[in-house]
Parts: C-alpha cells; structure tokens; sequence
C-alpha cells in the first residue's frame, strides 16, 4: 500500500510541476538556475553511464568506489569524472585572467574549482571518486528527479531546493546516519539542516544556504531625510520609510521592500514576513493555511508596500525585472539573500543590511533561499560512499573556502563563530546569526503542490492589485487550495 501511494504521490508531481526553485532569475540566490545544463540526459538514459559493479562497490570492502553527482551550479566545473575536469578548468579560468591559487584565509576567485578539489581530496583519502552529472535546475531538475525515482534510476546524491522536503516526506531519500546526524546538530547552522528534517530524522544538508535580510540604498534613504545608518527594527518602520522615499523620488525612485511575484521567488522572499508574524502557508499534513489572521496582517503588509513600486514591479513574473530595478539605484528597500552584501559592492551602491523587522508580536523567523539540498536517495547504489560526500560538505576545509568567498555564510559553527570570520566579514556573520534562529523551508503540500502554491500566488497578486477585502481573497483562496488537497 505504502510502495502505491508513493507511485501515485510521484506520477502526480510529474504532471503537475511547474514553477521553478527560484523563479530562474540571476540574483545569487539559486545560482544553479543559471548555469546551462551541460547534461540534459533523463534518468533512463543515464543509466548507461553509470559505474559498473567493478568500480562501484561498498566502501566496507575497501575496494575503489565511484558514486554518482548531481552538479548545482554555484559549485559546478563540468559533468563526468571529476579528476578529469580540474585541468581544463584551470586552463580555462587562466584563459580569462582568473587567479586559480588559493590560500586559506585569503580571498578565492576559482571558487567552485577549489570546492571541487577540496571534495575530491577528501574522498579519495577514503578510495571514494565522483562523477558528476548535471540535469539542470528548477522545473526539468524536478521532473528528471521524478522520472528517476519511478524507474528506481538514480544518482547517489541528488540537489535541489523547494522539492526536496517533499522527497523525503515521500520516503523516498536515506535518513542520515544517526551519529552523523548528531554531529550535524551540534556543529552545524540550523538552516543547513532544519528544512530537511522530518519525523527526527535529517534528510539533506546544503553546503552554503542563505536565509534573507533587510538591505537598504543609503543614498536613496539619506535623500529622503532618514538616517541611513540607523537600522529598521519594526513594520511600521518599514511602511512609513517606504512612503518617505517614495514621496522624495517624485517618480524616479521608489521605496521598494520586496519582491512578491506567483513564484518560488516571492514566496521564499516574504516567507520570512509570514514567518516573523506566525503565519505559514501549510500545517504539519501539508494542508493549505492561507487565511489565518497572521498571514491577513502580512498580506496587508505587503500591499501597503506595493505601493511604493513602480506600478506592477512587485508582482511582475519575472523576478529578474525587480531586481534590476533595485541594482540601478530606483528601489531603496529589498529583502534577500546575503549575495546582496557583494552584489551591493560590484554595483557600486553604499548599502545597509540588518535583520528583516518584526511585526508588532512577532519574532525572529526566516525562510532558506538559494539552499542547495544534497541527498542519499533510498535507491541509490553506494550510499555509505555517498554520505562521505556529504560529511566533505561541511568539513573545515569546504566551510573555510565558503568563508572566504564572502558571497555566503560558512554553515559550520568552527568557522563561523570564529573571532577572525567576524572581524573580516561582519555582514557575512550577520547572515549567520540569522542561520541560527527560527529558519524553515517552504512546505510541501499534500497533494499537487504546485497547483496549490499557484492558488496561493494568484490571491497575493489579487490582493495587492486590486482593492478586494484581503481577507475574503484569502478565504476564496483556502476554499480552492482545500478543493485540490482533500479531493
């Protein structure tokens, strides 16, 4: 009975899908997403590349075992063998005047080549080597991950982002070890983990998550008359500030706040805003939460900054159009990952960043974004070797190269909370207390999640373009995402 609910659960996400992790947009958070897929091949067609029983082998034998990889690309150099990428690589990034030494400590260029290597030398340590596939990002990674589990055809380790909680709900992922669970728990950042924890049990990791903060154009805010330097610390703050800029632009910058298109995209992004409030979009059983009085008051929020957009900017299905906007200096509030921090500087804009603001009686709360979940299917073939790939993720040596990048926060507590990381990279440390609260992932619903979720996108955007009763949109809305979860 358990093996056909599982076989129906998956049919239907394959024909229903159809929103990607991220909305495809080219702001740091899902870097994968912006990567070609170098490797399009489905399931059953890589089957044929798959290591051969004599080079796939249980690690207990102490015989060489090969597993299999799926890339993501903000650490991806190429799909095979990965010993055989790193030289062509290095060619390749000289080619184009990129420093490819690296010390720790120091400012690294090659990041994903020196990720790649630090990888590779720790597994081969255990006679462990990889080969790396890539099946893309978003939508056609979801549907290859799908078609993989039906076909009983999958790599060792599969990423993703939003449909990863779903898998392991599912049944379909291996329980982390328990001592190696244990080990995570105590020295690792919650928001690596904590999405992918079910029933006790941790199901993935990601090497370098981001969870989102309130930035802010300084020069846009001091010309309204506010004080660029003091930080927002409530909702009303954030309202009003935003009025303020708007009222100064006169047309030609607006005070913005945050994206809240019908995709992945706006839903992480003022996630944290429901979060904050105790709202949430779906109980423990994946049953929609859309009306609930926390998620009215945050919806209330949200079309309140809408006005303070350029007409449809907030909502617009392209989530790459609002962050233009803000990158050209017309938008002086955005709430986003911690790439920000370096994005702000290669922009040339002078940026604030603090702690998303709190609604009256709420608290602390964030959403991961741009968290790229690594994962032991049930199914796959080396699943020993496979979790010491995993262990590799967060080891010292790959959460100090991730330090030193400064586009993201190290997720292990060794590095991160160190007096050194603190000192060299302050917005990057204020990324990672932020790591350490109350951070979830967006939740699966129980049955047509995607469906759901456009249900839930559609009220949004009605309730900030019209002037409908937010309330009633979000009931209708409840009424319908129930008619599809409970049929």
């Amino acid at each position: 009975m358990k093996s056909t609910k599982i076989t129906s659960l998956l049919v239907t996400a394959l024909l229903t899908v159809s929103l990607s992790a991220c909305g495809g947009n080219n702001n740091g958070n899902n870097s994968a997403a912006t990567n070609s897929p170098q490797n399009s091949a489905t399931p059953a067609e890589s089957a044929s590349a798959s290591p051969s029983p004599s080079e796939s082998t249980d690690t207990g034998t102490g015989n060489p075992v090969t597993i299999t990889v799926l890339n993501e690309g903000a650490v991806g150099i190429g799909v095979g063998k990965l010993d055989d990428l790193f030289a062509p690589k290095e060619k390749e990034l000289k080619g184009k005047g990129i420093d490819v030494t690296y010390t720790p400590g120091n400012p690294v260029a090659a990041f994903p080549l020196h990720y790649q290597k630090i990888i590779a030398g720790k597994l081969h340590e255990k006679n462990i080597s990889v080969k790396t596939e890539d099946w893309g990002w978003g939508e056609p990674l979801i549907q290859k991950e799908t078609a993989g589990f039906l076909a009983k055809n999958v790599p060792d380790i599969i990423v993703g982002e939003t449909q990863m909680p779903g898998f392991a709900q599912q049944g379909l992922l291996e329980p982390f070890p328990d001592d190696m669970a244990a080990d995570i728990r105590a020295n690792v950042s919650p928001a690596a983990w904590k999405p992918m924890e079910y029933d006790g049990k941790i199901y993935g990791l990601a090497s370098q998550p981001g969870v989102s903060s309130l930035y802010w154009n300084k020069k846009l805010v001091k010309e309204a008359g506010i004080d660029p330097e003091k930080p927002i610390t409530s909702w009303q703050e954030l309202a009003d500030n935003a009025k303020k800029v708007t009222e100064a632009g006169k047309g030609k910058f607006y005070g913005g706040g945050v994206y809240a298109g019908p995709n992945f995209g706006g839903y992480l992004r003022y996630g944290a805003l429901i979060g904050i409030n105790g709202g949430s979009y779906a109980d423990a059983n994946g049953q929609p939460t859309f009306n609930s009085d926390a998620n009215v008051e945050t919806v209330n929020l949200l079309r309140e900054l809408n006005a303070d957009h350029p007409a449809g900017l907030m909502v617009n299905n392209t989530e790459g159009t609002y962050f233009d906007a803000w990158n050209k200096g017309q938008i002086a509030y955005l709430i986003d990952g911690p790439w920000q921090v370096q994005q702000c500087k290669d922009n040339k804009l002078e940026c604030g960043m603090s702690p998303i603001p709190l609604s009256p009686n709420g608290a602390a709360a964030n959403v991961t974004i741009g968290a790229a979940f690594h994962s032991v299917p049930k199914d796959a073939k080396n699943k020993d070797a496979a979790f010491e790939y995993i262990k590799a993720m967060y080891s010292k040596e790959i959460q100090q190269l991730i330090a030193d990048s400064n586009v993201r926060s190290p997720i292990l507590k060794e590095i991160a909370e160190a007096p050194d990381y603190q000192q060299k990279h302050p917005e990057m440390y204020l990324h990672y207390q932020a790591m350490n609260g109350n951070v979830q992932g967006l939740p699966t619903f129980a049955k047509d999640n995607s469906k759901v979720w456009q249900v839930w996108g559609d009220a949004v955007v009605k309730s900030l373009m019209t002037k409908g009763d937010v309330k009633a949109i979000l009931d209708d809305a409840q009424k319908k995402a129930e008619q599809i979860t409970k049929q």
